[in-house]
């Protein structure tokens, strides 16, 4: 309720482009610490440089969309 209530609000501010890219980027930053806590039955997966640097060019790309 409330991820479809900030869509629905945001979608006029940012553009359904970036609102996209911002959606992909909390579900990658979510299932990033999900993995490292090893939460909801996941084998424990350390928060490598190379699982760092994808999540940090999602950041990137959803900071470029959005301009």
């Amino acid at each position: 309720v409330v991820n479809a209530t900030a869509a629905q609000t945001l979608v006029d501010r940012i553009g359904a482009g970036a609102l996209a890219a911002a959606v992909v980027t909390g579900q990658m930053t979510a299932s990033l610490a999900l993995d490292r806590a090893g939460l909801l039955g996941l084998r424990h997966q350390p928060i490598t440089g190379r699982r760092l640097a994808g999540a940090l060019l999602l950041v990137a790309g959803t900071i470029l969309v959005a301009l």
